[in-house]
């Protein structure tokens, strides 16, 4: 994709001119090829699958496991609230009858006033265990951005391109996602995870 970019700007702009691509011939076009493919070949290239790192460390599955544990623990407690509000509405209607008309509209808008506040305690919750995940999410991908960033340049590269971006590379030696990940497991390896639920 590099190659191809430049290739494109070198064909766009030659001489301070604007110049149709149609008008460059072949051998022109040879030449900047092969020019850029020496520049490229000079310079020390690095490949990293940042999105593999993050999805198979031990550190993300970590907090996946834990993210899961806790919105178990939600369902949970909305699921006995949700019980105790059934029983309360089943409880006022079948007493209908017994009451005044203001005393049961009364008891219908407590009764509506206990479900808002289960379905905003519900919704507070949930929306704080998303945020607690993002943020340490962001952590550890600042953390391996940093590690990627060192072991770049223990090695003198120049560049880093995200694995993502690339159709096809040959050597796969300029590949470094395995050590990065090898690297980020011993890095957070004690870490601490654990996420906030506001009460």
């Amino acid at each position: 994709m590099l190659l191809v970019n430049m290739f494109m700007v070198s064909n766009l702009i030659i001489n301070n001119n604007f110049i149709n691509n149609a008008l460059i011939s072949s051998s022109l076009k040879n030449i900047a090829i092969f020019r850029l493919s020496q520049n490229v070949e000079k310079s020390n290239i690095g490949i990293i699958d940042f999105r593999m790192i993050l999805r198979d460390s031990n550190a993300m599955k970590n907090l996946a496991k834990i993210f899961v544990e806790a919105e178990k623990k939600i369902n949970y407690e909305l699921n006995l609230k949700q019980i105790e509000l059934k029983k309360k509405e089943k409880l006022i209607i079948k007493n209908k009858n017994k009451f005044t008309k203001s005393v049961y509209q009364s008891k219908l808008k407590l009764f509506k006033e206990d479900v808002f506040k289960v379905q905003n305690y519900d919704k507070k919750q949930r929306a704080g265990l998303n945020k607690s995940f993002q943020i340490i999410q962001k952590q550890l991908k600042d953390l391996l951005a940093k590690i990627i960033k060192d072991i770049s340049t223990k090695k003198n590269m120049s560049i880093v391109i995200l694995k993502e971006n690339i159709f096809i590379f040959n050597d796969k030696s300029i590949d470094f996602t395995s050590e990065a990940l090898d690297f980020f497991n011993k890095k957070t390896k004690d870490i601490s995870i654990e996420i906030v639920i506001p009460k």
